[in-house]
């Protein structure tokens, strides 16, 4: 189990830390061009972050018991997934735009979609550092 345990956590921080950081970078330069060639790996990034989260909550919280702390690292995957949907939906949307060549307010669509991001991970990494000491 503790392999599981290691693999899990390496994947869900490396994933995290791509994903968290290249949203950042993205909502605070506002390159659209750039959100739509990072789209892939992001949503990779997302996909992976949140499985392996998955796994960890299983590992370490089970269920039947929702604490504080469980509460708060609920917060953190609900925003994170929230944060990969505004990410799918408004990049993916500009994305298929630009493919059809409606380039008018599609690339500050996708800023606007990673700015958006950026908070809801933000609020994810938030609850992940204080979940353990709430």
């Amino acid at each position: 189990m503790q392999i599981v345990f290691m693999l899990a956590l390496a994947l869900h921080v490396m994933s995290g830390v791509f994903w968290a950081g290249s949203t950042f970078v993205l909502a605070r330069t506002g390159d659209g061009r750039l959100a739509m060639s990072l789209f892939g790996p992001q949503m990779g990034a997302a996909t992976v972050a949140v499985l392996s989260g998955a796994v960890l909550w299983y590992l370490f919280h089970g269920t039947g018991y929702f604490g504080t702390q469980e509460q708060v690292l609920a917060v953190g995957a609900i925003a994170a997934i929230a944060a990969a949907g505004v990410q799918g939906i408004s990049v993916g949307r500009s994305r298929r735009a630009m493919a059809q060549e409606a380039v008018a307010g599609t690339l500050q669509q996708a800023v606007r979609g990673e700015r958006l991001a950026a908070g809801l991970l933000a609020i994810t990494v938030i609850a992940m550092a204080i979940a353990r000491v709430v």
